[in-house]
């Protein structure tokens, strides 16, 4: 994508990446064109090619944009968690996380779904990032007694509990429960990979 310098730039871009969100939502990342993304903006594709190379163009800006969002609501997140008991803290993290993801659904669905655009893994690595380093913190206040291999695995395993577990809620709920409960279950699986000791979960 070109970097815009004026604010008409700035409020065109702004403009094809919420038509791009809209197509996305309605037909999917293989139904997604930048044809279809210029009808809907109501500009010309000549239009769009000014500041967009291609469909997976748009989709890469609006991953950047949705991470950045993720992380700023993480990382208030982050920082209220820390003043509560170790359980009601992961918990936290969790429902701010699958609220961020359910803003962006759209584009989190095509990452997922469509090829050439990655694995579960590759979506929000940013995000990840921030979710290991914290939850590091984590595992050192809250069991400090662990060896760091030990610790080191049952956060690497975490990581992937907690965004594959967050965008099932998001995307794939199961039929019968709720996202309160889903939330909870995952709050309670995380704290016994992460915390072994029981008085440390508290």
């Amino acid at each position: 994508m070109k970097p815009p310098h004026q604010r008409r730039s700035r409020e065109m871009i702004d403009r094809l990446l919420a038509a791009t969100t809209q197509v996305l939502d309605e037909r999917g990342y293989a139904g997604l064109s930048t044809n279809r993304v210029a009808e809907r903006a109501g500009v010309s594709v000549g239009s769009l090619y000014r500041y967009f190379a291609d469909k997976n163009d748009l989709i890469e800006e609006l991953r950047t944009r949705s991470s950045a969002d993720v992380l700023t609501d993480l990382t208030d997140a982050l920082t209220a968690a820390v003043a509560m008991p170790a359980r009601d803290g992961v918990r936290h993290v969790l429902a701010v996380l699958v609220a961020a993801l359910k803003r962006h659904r759209a584009v989190t669905t095509a990452m997922i779904s469509e090829a050439p655009l990655g694995a579960h893994g590759n979506i929000l690595p940013e995000v990840e990032r921030q979710l290991a380093q914290v939850t590091r913190i984590f595992v050192a206040v809250h069991a400090p007694h662990l060896e760091p291999a030990e610790a080191g695995a049952r956060i690497h395993l975490a990581m992937g509990v907690t965004l594959n577990a967050c965008l099932r809620i998001t995307l794939e709920p199961p039929p019968g429960i709720t996202e309160d409960r889903l939330i909870d279950l995952t709050a309670d699986l995380l704290v016994l990979g992460l915390l072994p000791d029981p008085l440390a979960r508290a």
